[in-house]
């Protein structure tokens, strides 16, 4: 009980060569903002800052609010941004159900990366962040945890959106049964997680090819009729002594109209956990592929692989190195005319991270 204090900075350099001028597909970036007349770029970055509050006055009350700093803010939002607030009720060691009512990112598939910086395909895609505040509540003991969260009407930060701009008709549950042997010290620990979860709507619903965020009103304006999509997620994680691998497959229910074709991510990736000298380390790889249009199309689907390394030189500071790989251009906004399938990137990642 009382009051908590942390935070996170991550920092990088990134070098990348591409073989079409312009043309830089890492996701987690805008696909513009490197538009130097040239095959190559280079940038100091800040890929993520963040500063948490977290008050407990009981054991069965919680208050967390978090700011954090972004460099890819869309037109109308400010660099510092109030991300996440909530009350959380529960106390899971008396009860094994919670709930709260806030901002938050929505429980809806696992969306994580083994790499150190850049995000998957399916985060790309599916991460589900809200604008406004949803009502959840979770069922967690020590092997289940199921979260339903009701999300207000309209469009939210990212890809929640429904037609009706009031009211409650959108929502999310999630599911992740874990099992093994998890005891602490144990050699050779296991673990099995398989999961999966339900949006009940999401962007890819109108036939104008844009990802705005809710300051972008362009895409209801020109389709007053959208049709609601929904998306499906599964995922599935062995643990095994230092090793783990996980693979996950998101969907949405019917074809997005800006293309024709369902928009599927699929993401494969593999870590192995080590000492360096005495230092926690990471090696990992990590292969996706967003595949959103007809065979043919130039926007029929890019993929990335990703090797990074990772090690923790204290508590709070590591340092990391990725290698990413892109085949294919294909930003979500404009993606009809401004999508090239020919386009092939290196990019390169040094940096450090401090987090307490």
């Amino acid at each position: 009980n009382g009051l908590i204090v942390s935070g996170a900075f991550w920092g990088n350099y990134l070098h990348e060569e591409s073989n079409t001028v312009n043309k830089f597909p890492i996701l987690s970036r805008f696909p513009s903002e490197r538009n130097n007349g040239t095959e190559q770029a280079d940038r100091w970055l800040i890929s993520n800052a963040a500063f948490g509050l977290t008050y407990k006055p009981t054991n069965w009350i919680t208050g967390y609010t978090q700011y954090e700093f972004t460099e890819v803010e869309f037109p109308g939002q400010e660099d510092w941004q109030l991300r996440k607030y909530m009350i959380i009720v529960g106390d899971l060691e008396s009860f094994p159900f919670y709930g709260y009512v806030g901002r938050n990112t929505v429980d809806f598939g696992l969306m994580n990366g083994y790499n150190p910086f850049t995000h998957t395909v399916n985060n790309h895609s599916f991460r589900v962040d809200t604008d406004d505040p949803v009502i959840a509540l979770g069922y967690a003991d020590e092997n289940l945890h199921v979260v339903g969260t009701l999300i207000s009407s309209g469009r939210q930060l990212r890809v929640a959106d429904t037609n009706d701009p009031d009211g409650w008709d959108n929502g999310a549950v999630n599911l992740t049964y874990s099992f093994g042997n998890k005891e602490k010290g144990k050699e050779n620990n296991w673990e099995f997680r398989v999961g999966g979860g339900y949006l009940h709507s999401t962007i890819y619903n109108n036939d104008t090819p844009h990802h705005p965020g809710p300051t972008h009103t362009v895409s209801k304006q020109t389709s007053p009729d959208l049709t609601r999509n929904a998306a499906y997620d599964v995922f599935a994680e062995a643990l095994y002594g230092p090793f783990s691998l996980g693979i996950e497959y998101t969907t949405t229910a019917k074809g997005w109209p800006a293309t024709g074709e369902r928009v599927e991510s699929t993401n494969i990736q593999a870590a192995y956990d080590f000492k360096l000298f005495t230092n926690p380390s990471r090696l990992s790889i990590v292969r996706g592929i967003n595949e959103q249009g007809a065979e043919g199309e130039e926007f029929e689907d890019l993929t990335q692989l990703v090797v990074g390394f990772e090690t923790q030189l204290t508590d709070y500071f590591s340092l990391s190195a990725e290698w990413v790989r892109n085949d294919a251009f294909v930003p979500l906004i404009n993606i009809r005319t401004v999508s090239d399938a020919s386009v092939t990137t290196d990019a390169f990642l040094i940096g450090a991270k401090i987090q307490f």
